[in-house]
């Protein structure tokens, strides 16, 4: 009996810590996907959703901040497993989809769009009209595509998951720094292309010195993408994104976040008023 007593008396702080109203830290999943989190080189810290996290903990000071860096996969499963765990960098969806708990929309992205070198930019721009038709581009086997392990691309993903039967014209690529090793890639001429946002070409071009060709998607064609904080589906992960939520006015009004968002989306000088359109009907819950 005295053992039992012990072990209760041992596990009872850790009870505690559970409790969805004794949160003490959010643990951030990091992944090395810049421009997104950035962990080493020139812009290390400085990636879009590293300074999100550091303002989600100046309006929510009593929360202390632990990272941790983890592949694209591993962050999913997590998640899905209900850990007590947060990745500051999601597409807002709705509640039920794909085991997280969404937080209201941070900031937006411009719509995905297809990169490609020089040379297979031409030849789609010769076959095909702008906006380009993904559906085919996919099914073009002339054309090679690649993408990151895990990365998801809202409404073009049943799109990309409609052609997962015809592998011989697609590479999906595992391992960390996804997006710019699939931009090197494309780079070399050893893929066509890729879809992503255009803060991917930013961060190559920044890196490299070299510019990459942006073309417009038919299917998503300027709907923008709503940006958020996703905890697990948790008590734990609705506390957070509670107190995420009630400080996001002033997370979405930060300084140092607007600062970063005009360095990753410089190549639209318009985006500061389409992002605060955007959000303008959107209220913490």
């Amino acid at each position: 009996m005295m053992r039992y007593l012990l072990a209760s008396v041992i596990l009872l702080p850790q009870l505690l810590l559970a409790q969805p109203n004794e949160i003490s830290q959010i643990n951030w999943a990091i992944n090395t996907a810049p421009p997104f989190h950035i962990v080493s080189g020139d812009y290390k810290q400085q990636g879009l959703c590293d300074v999100l996290i550091d303002a989600v903990h100046r309006y929510v000071p009593e929360l202390k901040k632990h990272r941790e860096i983890l592949p694209q996969p591993r962050i999913g499963r997590a998640l899905e497993r209900a850990e007590n765990l947060c990745f500051a960098c999601m597409i807002h969806k709705k509640q039920s989809e794909q085991g997280a708990y969404y937080s209201v929309p941070t900031h937006v992205y411009l719509p995905h769009q297809i990169i490609a070198n020089n040379a297979a930019a031409q030849r789609i721009r010769e076959k095909y009209p702008l906006p380009v038709p993904l559906a085919e581009l996919l099914a073009d086997e002339e054309f090679h595509f690649g993408y990151p392990a895990g990365r998801r691309f809202g409404v073009l993903q049943p799109l990309i998951e409609g052609q997962d039967s015809r592998p011989g014209n697609r590479l999906v690529r595992s391992g960390d720094n996804g997006p710019e090793a699939i931009l090197q890639m494309i780079e070399a001429q050893r893929l066509d292309y890729t879809i992503d946002y255009s803060i991917i070409r930013r961060y190559h071009e920044l890196n490299t010195g070299q510019l990459l060709q942006l073309l417009p998607i038919a299917e998503n064609h300027q709907q923008l993408v709503h940006g958020a904080i996703g905890c697990s589906d948790s008590s734990w992960g609705r506390s957070v994104i509670e107190k995420i939520n009630q400080a996001m006015p002033q997370i979405r009004a930060d300084a140092e976040f607007n600062q970063s968002q005009d360095l990753w989306f410089e190549h639209h000088p318009q985006y500061r008023q389409l992002n605060k359109r955007a959000l303008a009907t959107i209220k913490p819950r």
